[in-house]
């Protein structure tokens, strides 16, 4: 065969082998090769994004003021914000002829005083317990000192005290196992003794003659236990929401003691802008968090939404928790969940 024909004949087939090996190096060459300076990659993440709306809330519990004929100094008996039972003694009023400026300067030694004891009371270690649990006590008290920090630092102080008190119990627990154990007990009579002395003469006890509840001392009253009534919300509208709002406290000429908080349901009412209302219904939970109560966070069912000549909205949740750490304040702020979308998060630069 000529070199012509040869190459006549097999010509195809080279230039066609020739084209599939040089797409296989050109393949190879962009997979491993230059993708690594041509391509990026970029990494995206998942995210929910919250639509929340911010309103002023008012209080409405089912309460009862607790009053005595005359004035006296206050020794409650029972811990403010906890569950009473039935004919639980709630509070002794000591009779006083103090004027009302020796009256008040009297009550708040005796309070400091009982803050003092219960912390001591919470300070007692029993006779058995062993050196073991000086350790836990410590790393306790490490940790309220923390959350106290971190609590200073953000501008929200409630709760403080109770964390303080803490704080100070789990401190004199392992200071009684690691040094002297008998300093606190003595410090806890001394000031027995000494409350003991304040007290003297007649006195008034205040019992729970009703139902089991929640009892509240002389400081939780606001005058306005007769006013955000629950029996008011059955027939709440946005204008009487308002007049309830411009009403001053109640004053009695009874001596206010304290209160009771009967049920375990509460309200809270509020004005929202009309934009809001579609994204509202009734019978539908709403996640709120509270800013003055440490960002506490509560799941709320609205109960009533009604919209006011002005087109904003006048909305009223409800809620059967009662959870220990919150201060229920007549008013505070509160945020609501009212929507959110879930989706990917992409970087501009990948689009």
């Amino acid at each position: 065969m000529t070199r012509r024909a040869f190459i006549q004949k097999y010509f195809l087939r080279f230039a066609v082998s020739l084209a599939l090996l040089g797409l296989i190096v050109y393949t190879v060459y962009h997979v491993f090769g230059s993708t690594s300076g041509s391509l990026q990659m970029h990494y995206v993440r998942k995210r929910t994004d919250i639509q929340i709306v911010s309103a002023e809330a008012y209080l409405f519990r089912e309460e009862q003021v607790l009053t005595v004929p005359s004035k006296g100094l206050i020794h409650d008996l029972s811990q403010s914000g906890k569950k009473v039972s039935k004919d639980t003694a709630l509070a002794a009023v000591w009779s006083s002829d103090l004027d009302a400026e020796a009256l008040a300067a009297a009550q708040a030694e005796l309070d400091h005083l009982n803050r003092m004891i219960r912390v001591l009371e919470n300070s007692l270690v029993s006779a058995d317990t062993t050196l073991s649990k000086a350790e836990l006590y410590r790393a306790g008290a490490m940790k309220d000192r923390l959350t106290i920090r971190q609590a200073l630092a953000s501008g929200d102080w409630s709760g403080l005290r109770e964390l303080e008190d803490d704080m100070l119990a789990l401190l004199n627990r392992y200071a009684a196992l690691t040094g002297s154990a008998d300093a606190v007990p003595a410090l806890l009579e001394s000031m027995r003794q000494e409350r003991s002395a304040m007290l003297q003469g007649t006195f008034t006890t205040l019992r729970n003659t009703e139902s089991s509840g929640y009892y509240y001392n002389r400081a939780c009253v606001d005058g306005y236990e007769s006013i955000f009534t629950t029996a008011v919300l059955e027939e709440l509208t946005p204008q009487s929401f308002a007049e309830l709002r411009s009403l001053p406290p109640k004053e009695t000429e009874a001596f206010v003691a304290g209160k009771m908080v009967y049920g375990n349901r509460w309200h809270l009412a509020l004005t929202l802008d009309g934009a809001v209302e579609e994204m509202i219904s009734v019978g539908t939970r709403y996640s709120f968090t509270f800013p003055e109560n440490r960002d506490k966070v509560l799941n709320m069912t609205c109960t009533n939404i009604q919209t006011a000549d002005d087109g904003s909205v006048l909305a009223v949740f409800a809620s059967d928790e009662v959870p220990s750490d919150f201060t229920y304040l007549r008013v505070q702020t509160v945020e609501i969940t009212v929507g959110e979308c879930t989706g990917y998060d992409v970087p501009e630069a990948a689009m």
